[in-house]
């Protein structure tokens, strides 16, 4: 066969669901003094750590080969920041931990670019941009809040590939998408060590299944 009946229809829906793994793309100082406190800080680290991903989508065939998607979600992610600090007073060492756990609102639309329909599967490479809301409370920061401060929203560019595996009554995609933030989401100002950090950049890595 050419095509499959779920390829006849203009416009189509399904859900997706799946892992992600949440890093910063960061611009950093070292070695930086606190006069007030007497204490050098030595470096930042990022430790990104797994969330999770759930939504649905919403598709509109323009051609046999092209497609237009909405997939609004809802992603769970955190990452770890780890302020490695130096005491002047006794020399002592220490670990200042700071955790974003973030409840992100992303709205991607991509256009998705199929290949032609061969047995029960196609392959596909989507691209888009992406605008996402974190919808968690400022009420939950947890650790030290004058260490690290972030905006709310992120713009970003999404990328994916996958492929489309047919069944009678429904479609299936393997899909591995990636998202690399084109704002720089750092918000200095009053924080410990504001000058340490030049830039953030979100990045995310997501494995995903998705039904439609």
């Amino acid at each position: 066969h050419t095509t499959h009946h779920f390829d006849v229809r203009k416009f189509n829906l399904g859900f997706t669901m799946g892992g992600n793994y949440g890093r910063y793309k960061m611009t950093a100082f070292n070695d930086l003094y606190d006069g007030d406190a007497r204490t050098y800080l030595r470096k930042v680290v990022v430790v990104g750590k797994p969330g999770i991903n759930l939504g649905l989508i919403t598709n509109m065939k323009l051609h046999n080969n092209i497609d237009v998607r909405f997939l609004p979600s809802e992603a769970l992610e955190q990452r770890d920041f780890e302020f490695h600090l130096d005491s002047r007073i006794d020399g002592s060492d220490s670990l200042n931990m700071k955790k974003i756990e973030s409840s992100f609102l992303n709205l991607p639309l991509v256009v998705k670019l199929k290949s032609n329909y061969y047995d029960v599967y196609r392959v596909y490479f989507q691209t888009g941009l992406q605008f996402s809301i974190n919808m968690a409370s400022t009420k939950k920061v947890k650790n030290d809040p004058d260490l690290l401060k972030t905006t709310t929203t992120d713009f970003s560019w999404v990328s994916s590939t996958g492929i489309d595996l047919y069944g009678e009554r429904l479609k299936m995609n393997l899909e591995i998408r990636y998202a690399l933030g084109l704002r720089n989401l750092y918000v200095p100002k009053n924080t410990k060590f504001a000058n340490a950090i030049a830039d953030l950049y979100s990045q995310s890595l997501m494995f995903l299944i998705n039904f439609e």
